[in-house]
């Protein structure tokens, strides 16, 4: 078993697999969803976030690369109306500002 499937419940959709290989840093699992279907590499979660700004948040930054070497699409926006671009550069700040 996979890291991401430790997370996933049986009969998971594809979409909450990738978020969860996103996040979890399982580049092969990953790559193997996105080859299989390539729409998943932008699916959008309920908050309108998709595997690459999940990768951002997460630092998995191997799995942003599998992403946006399969085309990922950088621009576009969650529903507050940020791109993963915002995300890290969100993260940047508070991690400058709390000393972490």
């Amino acid at each position: 078993m996979n890291r991401s499937e430790n997370l996933l419940f049986p009969g998971s959709s594809l979409a909450s697999q990738v978020h969860a290989a996103a996040i979890n840093g399982d580049k092969g699992a990953l790559h193997k969803l996105i080859v299989g279907n390539s729409a998943l590499k932008d699916k959008e979660d309920q908050f309108g976030r998709t595997p690459l700004m999940y990768c951002v948040l997460a630092d998995r930054l191997d799995c942003a690369d599998t992403l946006l070497k399969a085309g990922a699409d950088v621009n576009k926006t969650d529903h507050s109306q940020r791109t993963a671009l915002h995300l890290a550069a969100q993260k940047t700040l508070e991690t400058v500002s709390t000393g972490r």
